[in-house]
Formats: structure tokens, sequence, C-alpha cells
């Protein structure tokens, strides 16, 4: 009788602890979420009172954030993944180059296929080709936030957490 009393005492420490230790991981998520939310809502407002393309380092009260800002023509491409993957290529480009002084080309190629039949539309088929050299790799960019520009363009927000 003694030991069911001991072990219905210990399951409820074991069962208290680990409700608490399941409550510390919520708050913790829930207020990392809630700065991510934060920071992207701020980052929105300021693109779309004053553009900007490129790289730069934002301070909030605790954290300091590398962006990459990537402005993209939905036209260009054919399907979201496309258009997705070429933003996350020239934000670690633009990344690069600001962390590390790498050169970065872009061209763009045009091909036009002759449509067989009179008077068809031609079929026009857009190539980006982004060439780097670099001496350094930035990694760990994540999407903060993508959305529409004033324009109509897709614009992606890449960031990274820094040190101070």
């Amino acid at each position: 009788m003694h030991g069911n009393i001991i072990n219905n005492v210990n399951m409820r420490k074991i069962l208290l602890l680990m409700l608490l230790c399941g409550y510390s991981t919520t708050i913790f998520a829930q207020s990392f979420d809630q700065e991510r939310i934060a920071l992207a809502k701020f980052i929105e407002r300021m693109y779309n009172s004053s553009p900007f393309e490129g790289c730069r380092i934002v301070d909030d009260y605790d954290n300091c954030y590398l962006l990459s800002v990537v402005e993209l023509d939905k036209s260009k491409y054919k399907n979201s993944s496309a258009m997705n993957r070429v933003a996350q290529v020239k934000s670690q480009r633009n990344a690069g180059e600001f962390f590390n002084g790498t050169q970065s080309y872009s061209e763009i190629t045009i091909r036009t296929p002759k449509s067989e039949e009179k008077g068809g539309a031609e079929m026009v088929d857009t190539y980006e080709v982004i060439r780097t050299n670099s001496t350094g790799f930035v990694q760990q960019m994540a999407l903060l936030v993508q959305f529409e520009s004033n324009e109509g363009k897709t614009v992606f927000v890449y960031y990274k957490k820094v040190n101070n």
C-alpha cells in the first residue's frame, strides 16, 4: 500500500514537470512567432513607403537582422516554384555581395521560336542566368515575408539574425 502512494506521488510530479516543460515551450514559440510577424509587418510598411532592393541591416530593441529584398515580375515566370527559387538565389547573391564583396553577373536570354502556323502567336521563353564569383557563402537566409508591391510585382524578403 505504501509503495502505491509513492508511485502515485512520483507520477504526479513527472506529469507536472512535463506540463510545465510543454507550457514553457509553447510560450517561447509564440513569442518567436510574434516577433517574426511584427518584423514582417514593419518591413512591409517600410518597403511600401520607400521601395528598395538589396541588403539592409535592421535593428530592433533586442536583435539585429540582415534583410535581403528581391523584387520579381510574376509574368516572367511560368510557376511560383521557379519564381521562389530565383528569389532565393538572388537573395543569397545579395547577401554574399553585402558580406564578402562577391561579383555577380546577371543576363537575360529571350528565345522566340517561330510558329509553324501563319498568323499564329509566337512563343516567348525567357531565361535568366545568374553567375556568381564569390569568396564566401551566406547560409540560413529564411523567407520572412512575400507580398505584392504597389507596382504589382512580387517582393520577397529573406532574413537572418546577426550578432550585434
